[in-house]
């Protein structure tokens, strides 16, 4: 025979088993809500942060260019050609700082701390277009370079850069410096440097090629000649052939990842042109062997082009816009 008594204590241990059930759904439901708000807090702190560190990586786009090329050329410690004396512009810089950035971070490195060699000066621009992109450590002194390679006399660098003279051997002397160095190098070139056979013996004997960095043809970089006859005028500059960047980075990163990473942040950003490594350059940057003399004049006179006038203008290998419109079109 069950008593009253009993039946309340059964009553007891249902609402005690009730209420605890409630409690720990109760429980579940505030832990859920606590994670739900951490998860949300914590993925936008994720996209403030992913925000301003693609700002961070995008803020040299927005600095412009200022006037740091003296209007005359000051004297130098060492002969040099007048015809060789040019400013890189701020944009050439501009286009290159994320392979640089990138170069430090692999060197664990800041920006600022960054050792950047320029061994070819000219005015002293290249230190302050550098600087105002956030690069600190930069040497580029009115002295020898080849000077300095004699009395073995080079400064310690992380990475080469430079737009070096277009005269006599420069080009043979500054790659075979540069194929001899293991370190990263970026150097500013015209195109046909890359078709010429001392390039192929000084660089390509590393058995790796560097990546081309090729500005827009429409757009090419405009250099300075500061004190030059015919450029007193700051504005005109001389664009005197296709240049594009030639880019090294030694053993510190594959160019494949560096490839894809630049076309991911910076492409969207860019007017410039990066083929993948394994790919040969764009049709309209390459230059095949000249022919010899007879056959470039029978060649001129035949692809001869017309200028506004009515004028024919030899075919060549400088730089000639109206021949880069027309290419761009196709």
């Amino acid at each position: 025979m069950r008593h009253k008594n009993d039946d309340d204590g059964d009553e007891n241990i249902k609402e005690r088993r009730r209420r605890r059930i409630e409690m720990e759904m109760e429980m579940k439901m505030r832990m859920k809500s606590t994670t739900e708000t951490t998860t949300s807090a914590v993925d936008k702190k994720k996209k403030k942060n992913k925000k301003k560190r693609n700002e961070k990586l995008l803020k040299h786009l927005s600095i412009k260019a200022t006037t740091t090329t003296p209007s005359k050329s000051s004297s130098h410690a060492f002969e040099c050609d007048p015809s060789d004396h040019c400013e890189t512009p701020f944009q050439a810089y501009k286009d290159i700082e994320p392979f640089l950035f990138r170069i430090a971070q692999s060197l664990k490195k800041t920006k600022a701390t960054l050792r950047i060699y320029d061994p070819y000066f000219c005015e002293g621009s290249t230190k302050e277009h550098l600087l105002r992109l956030g690069f600190e450590n930069v040497t580029n002194v009115n002295e020898d370079f080849y000077v300095n390679i004699e009395n073995k006399n080079v400064p310690e660098y992380d990475v080469l850069l430079t737009n070096p003279p277009y005269s006599a051997d420069h080009f043979t002397r500054i790659l075979n410096f540069c194929g001899k160095s293991k370190k990263p190098f970026f150097l500013l070139l015209p195109n046909f440097v890359c078709r010429k056979k001392y390039y192929a013996s000084e660089i390509i004997q590393k058995q790796k090629e560097p990546m081309f960095l090729i500005p827009d043809e429409l757009k090419p970089y405009r250099y300075w000649a500061p004190g030059r006859k015919g450029f007193e005028v700051r504005a005109k500059g001389t664009t005197p052939f296709v240049t594009f960047w030639y880019l090294d980075f030694g053993n510190l990163v594959d160019l494949n990842d560096v490839r894809r990473w630049w076309m991911k942040k910076y492409s969207a950003h860019s007017n410039c042109q990066l083929p993948a490594p394994e790919l040969a350059l764009p049709q309209q940057q390459r230059l095949q062997k000249r022919d010899n003399p007879r056959r470039r004049k029978a060649n001129n006179n035949k692809e001869s082009t017309k200028d506004e006038t009515g004028t024919k203008q030899p075919s060549s290998i400088y730089y000639d816009p109206r021949v880069a419109k027309k290419r761009k079109q196709i």
